[in-house]
């Protein structure tokens, strides 16, 4: 059951116990409550479902974690900015909040999470992921946002921004709070948002881009402009010539592209239909087909032998890898040969998605992601 279904039904569930326990005396304001606690909870599950649809058109398949989280944490990033100003907690406010808890599985509890409310301090990773202020955004804002840039219209931001300082309103509602001054907090909310959407530029490029946001044609003249300087710049030409540091570019892009084609679940004669496609649509030109590439490392060729000490994503990791890193360290540009490295990792995204919109079914989720975590992690061990 996802976040959605399950919250409906929790509601449901909960009022149909409340209707059990009211006096008839209460009716009338009872049913005041039930009809808020039926808004936010709606509410939750409409801001819910346009994050989810907004992000998933903008990147494919890959919902960041803090995307995933943060969407279960916005009900309550919403009652804790009233509660703070608040400083207590009504009875029919610890209702409504008691349905999430009793039905979601949060990294903290009740009392926990209702204590940093009121103190406006962190707990776990709360904040971090759904705060926003002008001086502060959340991871979740920063992906969302990402997105937005990406796939979202304004009437997105827009409708989202509006759910949750309902939210907030209706909340106040529940604890009798001074609509002034929760005016105040959502306009702050509002405000928030629009200036930090408005600085969604400053996010680098040089960051892993799980959405893909920079075309592949950029990212691919990025790598080759950064990865030549590295190559200029540096002695490693004293051992290797420029012509064939560059083909091997080429050919550690080709090998990636080929690993994932490989890892997915599809006949052969489909993979290798990928691995042309995928080098096609990435732009590159190697001096050997993938198919020809794939080839000889299968038969264990010293040709393939050279590939898969030189380019392997494996363990051990090809020889490639760390001497990106190491002309980067060599002539103080370590930026230039991250941004080399996290380039080629967008572009294997990217190629996922495309290949997943083509074909539909690759097998299991998250091939590119996996692969390029694996790398990070051998190239960390590699660099201790």
């Amino acid at each position: 059951m996802g976040f959605s279904d399950a919250l409906a039904f929790a509601v449901v569930m909960t009022l149909r116990d409340m209707n059990k326990e009211k006096e008839k005396r209460l009716i009338k304001t009872q049913k005041f409550y039930q009809e808020c606690y039926e808004r936010i909870t709606e509410d939750s599950k409409q801001v819910f479902d346009i994050v989810s649809n907004v992000v998933q058109k903008a990147a494919g398949r890959y919902i960041p974690v803090e995307i995933g989280t943060g969407s279960t944490y916005l009900a309550l990033y919403a009652f804790a900015q009233v509660i703070e100003k608040q400083g207590q907690v009504t009875k029919e406010q610890s209702k409504l909040i008691k349905i999430y808890f009793d039905n979601f599985d949060y990294p903290f509890s009740e009392s926990a999470y209702l204590y940093a409310a009121k103190t406006g301090t962190e707990i776990a990773d709360f904040r971090k992921i759904i705060a926003i202020t002008k001086s502060q955004v959340g991871g979740f804002w920063i992906n969302f946002f990402r997105a937005l840039y990406k796939a979202g219209t304004q009437k997105d931001l827009q409708d989202v921004t509006d759910l949750i300082t309902s939210m907030m309103m209706r909340f106040s509602v529940l604890g009798k709070f001074d609509n002034g001054i929760v005016r105040a907090v959502c306009q702050e909310f509002v405000d928030s948002v629009n200036y930090q959407m408005s600085h969604i530029q400053m996010i680098s490029n040089k960051e892993v881009d799980w959405f893909g946001m920079i075309p592949v044609s950029e990212r691919l003249a990025e790598i080759r402009e950064l990865y030549e300087g590295l190559v200029d710049d540096s002695n490693i030409t004293d051992e290797i010539s420029k012509s064939e540091l560059l083909s091997m570019l080429e050919l550690l892009l080709l090998n990636c592209i080929c690993d994932i084609a490989m890892m997915t679940n599809q006949p052969k004669t489909i993979k290798m239909q990928m691995m042309n496609e995928g080098a096609a649509f990435v732009g590159i030109h190697p001096d050997v087909t993938p198919e020809q590439y794939v080839r000889e490392i299968a038969n264990n060729t010293d040709t393939g032998k050279a590939y898969r000490t030189m380019f392997s994503a494996g363990d051990p990791l090809g020889s490639m890898w760390p001497v990106i890193l190491t002309m980067g360290g060599q002539i103080d540009r370590r930026d230039d040969a991250m941004t080399v490295i996290n380039d080629i990792f967008s572009i294997l995204l990217q190629v996922e998605n495309y290949l997943d919109e083509k074909y539909r079914f690759l097998g299991k989720e998250n091939i590119a992601r996996d692969y390029t975590l694996h790398i990070i992690e051998q190239l960390a061990e590699v660099c201790d």
